[in-house]
């Protein structure tokens, strides 16, 4: 949105007809509307709902209660569809509760990683399109803020200012100020808003303009509030200021002065000899769209000091700083023109404190490199044993393993966030319909032609790669024979239904392999193989209720047959390549924890077989095993429950970050070749790297259980972990910062040798120290050491389940 569209949006008399009715439309929703709400035992609630006046959430009253309750938050919003297409809608057409002529009143909102649904029929077509509408311009609306709230532009910070503005008045007093910064999470006390709010107050014409903020005045205000004193540090070292300029401009600029710095970073040891190679490829400069400008200069004026950086110096800070070594003043020029909002620097081509805070935030200048994020750079024609696949277990449980609901959602949410590996256990139904759950537990069933229908859908969304369909086949003889024609009817030519080459001796490549759908099950009876007597029935993928597979079913197994492991000397010397196995964790676990080199068999069954490892049946909440320590060994499939916001989610989220994104990582050499030797247990002094993260401040983090209205101001502080093999699992921690959740500074070091690079993790996790000496999570991201960028970069954190939320860090790296 640029400065003209958001003038219009201020500005309703400028408004087009469009906007204008979406305004009324709005104003509709937070007037409320009376809905059935439909649940999935098939009964129905009527409940008047509401959108809240900050448009932030929709709330709604009980029919038997008169205090409001929360439906949904809009930035939890995943989707909202029309039409009967959720398992609750589908389920009330089943019992007749709904009719399908009533779909065009119908609609869906699907929230929380699309594992729960708000289903409602409205009273009209038209009340159930203005609804769709709005929903989707909000969820839309809160999406950009989100890709440009990290910039703080003109835009969200209006937007602050009409949400403080609860008299709209177009004015804020320092009542409403007070609440705003509590909103922001931060305290200041009543001197320092005072100080602020006069520094801000360049309107004194009369005693209301006086006593209260404008638009304008209140842009002021916030810079004032949220300045970022740790990037002009940096600047002065770079512009060649003296320690006494440096002081005075700090003096003049800085406006949380009680938290400084305790090692300043002027001091700090140069880094300007170490070399580093940036990747030639996509760059911001070939991009010929601009930022949206401020209407007013953000740059706080301070006469006289050097605050700014000129053409020349921003190169030498690119170069030795960032370690972009070819760029040139060109360059330099032209991210000066994108960057600073002052028409007056960018004429003398010089960057402010804002520009810089600007440049710093974009994703080409973030920790990860977005070179190895956001495009496949691997070699993609390798063997698909030779790569890392992203795994779910029990892809259509929503919740926990023993009573939670199957959904086909599950499905659609692992696939469109990257996962290439899905499971599904079938059983006989009725009707000769087979269906999926969870046996022997309370778990709700959905029909395989359901789940498969919805894989269908959302197969090949974010990767082009092939999606195993991990079959654990439960089903009679004739119940084969159904899945089968679902498979072939719904999943038509992405089916892989014949092999790609009589003769071979190796499986096929991703690339090779590139929009099918592979079936992995067993195809004979468990009893036809040797069984280990040890095994204790720990491959999951058991045999069916009959001795007898279908020649149907049988025949779509091609690439990946499940057999049971004898011992591992016995498969790898017997068994074909397209032949897999699979680990429950406590066997798994027996085989590494044996003494070197028993323990490294597991790496060389890797190397020729799809190896797969599941949680046990004591994770009945639906925790999740530590993946890497699997992947050290060489396992391409470790099945994890999405389901779970926990630890292994989110180590799970930073590996297959990388690549693109795209579910397939390639295996590091030493667990590809015969000729290099690996051990997990010991130390790798040979590709050995030192590492220093320099923790300096965060941004704007959000309060405990991101929630605005919580009563407190977070304590926060930073735990720093490192996963990898097992000389490299470290934890680190920072002090914490009292009530600061706007700009706290730390100013922590942390130095880590790091022994094996290329299964290295690091994670970054900002929690909130109470009272009583317990923490709260606030955030988190975790990022493939191999992609982390050197220099001061800013972390962009995530949410417990994954997704961006407003929240940075900002550190140093420094990679030897």
């Amino acid at each position: 949105m640029d400065e003209a569209q958001w003038e219009r949006l201020m500005n309703k008399n400028s408004l087009d007809s469009n906007q204008v009715e979406r305004f009324r439309i709005l104003d509709r929703l937070k007037y409320g509307q009376t809905f059935l709400h439909f649940r999935l035992h098939g009964h129905s609630y009527s409940h008047w709902y509401f959108l809240s006046i900050s448009e932030h959430a929709i709330y709604y009253y009980p029919s038997s209660k008169r205090s409001k309750r929360l439906a949904c938050q809009i930035k939890h919003i995943d989707e909202v569809r029309s039409g009967f297409t959720t398992s609750v809608w589908k389920k009330c057409l089943d019992k007749g509760v709904v009719t399908p002529e009533q779909s065009i009143r119908a609609l869906s909102i699907l929230y929380q990683n699309n594992r729960y649904s708000l289903d409602l029929l409205a009273q009209t077509e038209q009340i159930c399109s203005e609804w769709i509408e709005c929903l989707e311009y909000l969820t839309s609306r809160y999406r950009s803020h989100l890709c440009t709230y990290h910039e703080i532009t003109d835009e969200w910070i209006q937007y602050l200012f009409s949400n403080a503005d609860h008299d709209h008045s177009n004015m804020l007093d320092r009542n409403e100020i007070r609440r705003l910064l509590f909103t922001l999470n931060i305290k200041l006390n009543d001197n320092e808003i005072d100080k602020y709010f006069r520094q801000a107050n360049i309107r004194k014409n009369n005693y209301e303009q006086l006593t209260h903020l404008d638009k304008d005045e209140f842009l002021l205000f916030y810079k004032f509030v949220s300045n970022r004193s740790e990037l002009l540090k940096i600047i002065c070292r770079f512009n060649h200021s003296t320690p006494k300029q440096t002081a005075a401009t700090l003096s003049d600029y800085s406006v949380i002065n009680n938290l400084p710095f305790t090692t300043p970073l002027e001091q700090r040891q140069d880094t300007s000899s170490i070399s580093f190679r940036k990747s030639k490829s996509r760059s911001i400069f070939s991009r010929c769209h601009r930022r949206p400008r401020l209407k007013i200069s953000s740059e706080i004026a301070i006469a006289g000091k050097k605050n700014y950086l000129t053409m020349k110096q921003l190169r030498k800070f690119l170069v030795r700083e960032q370690h972009m070594k070819n760029i040139s003043y060109e360059d330099c020029s032209k991210l000066i023109d994108r960057f600073e909002p002052s028409d007056q620097r960018r004429s003398y081509k010089e960057l402010s404190v804002d520009g810089f805070r600007l440049l710093l935030l974009h994703d080409e200048f973030c920790i990860i490199d977005i070179e190895k994020t956001e495009r496949v750079y691997q070699d993609m024609t390798r063997p698909i044993t030779d790569y890392f696949i992203a795994t779910s277990h029990n892809t259509y449980i929503r919740d926990n393993q023993v009573y939670g609901n199957c959904t086909h959602e599950t499905f659609i949410h692992a696939l469109r966030i990257g996962c290439r590996a899905v499971e599904l256990d079938c059983y006989d139904g009725d009707d000769m319909e087979p269906i999926v759950y969870h046996g022997k537990t309370l778990t709700k069933p959905i029909t395989f032609r359901d789940a498969i229908s919805a894989i269908e859908t959302v197969a090949f969304t974010a990767s082009p790669y092939p999606v195993f369909l991990n079959i654990e086949n439960h089903c009679s003889y004739g119940q084969q024979e159904t899945m089968a024609r679902h498979l072939r009817e719904i999943l038509k030519d992405c089916l892989l239904s014949k092999v790609l080459a009589d003769e071979f001796e190796v499986l096929p490549s991703p690339e090779e392999l590139k929009y099918k759908i592979i079936i992995r099950s067993r195809r004979f009876s468990k009893g036809q193989v040797a069984t280990d007597p040890k095994d204790g029935g720990s491959n999951d993928e058991m045999e069916s209720n009959s001795k007898d597979y279908h020649p149907d079913f049988s025949s779509l197994i091609i690439y990946s047959e499940i057999v049971s492991l004898k011992n591992i000397e016995h498969t790898i010397s017997t068994q074909k390549c397209f032949h897999s196995i699979s680990f429950k964790e406590s066997k798994i676990n027996h085989l590494i924890d044996v003494d070197t080199p028993e323990h490294l068999d597991l790496i060389k069954l890797s190397k020729r077989h799809l190896v797969r490892v599941y949680p046990g049946t004591k994770r009945q909440n639906s925790s999740n095993i530590n993946p890497i320590n699997y992947w050290s060994y060489g396992v391409q499939m470790v099945a994890l429950n999405y389901q779970a916001n926990d630890r292994p989610m989110w180590l799970q989220d930073g590996f297959f970050s990388d690549n693109g994104g795209c579910g397939y990582l390639l295996k590091p050499s030493f667990l590809l070749s015969d000729a290099e030797f690996f051990n997990p247990k010991e130390k790798l002094h040979e590709n050995m790297k030192y590492l220093q993260i320099y923790i300096i401040s965060a941004q704007h983090l959000p309060k405990e259980n991101d929630s605005i209205e919580h009563h407190d101001i977070v304590d926060p502080y930073v735990e720093v972990f490192t996963y990898g093999i097992q000389c490299d699992n470290t934890k680190h921690r920072t002090p914490s910062v009292r009530n600061n959740g706007l700009n706290p500074i730390w100013d922590y070091r942390i130095n880590l040798d790091i022994y094996c690079p290329e299964l290295c993790l690091v994670m970054f996790e900002v929690r909130d120290k109470d009272r009583l000496n317990r923490s709260t999570f606030l955030g988190q991201a975790c990022i493939p050491f191999n992609a982390l960028q050197r220099g001061y970069r800013h972390i962009k954190l995530k949410s417990k389940n994954g997704n961006f939320i407003h929240g940075t860090l900002f550190v140093h790296i420094q990679i030897d």
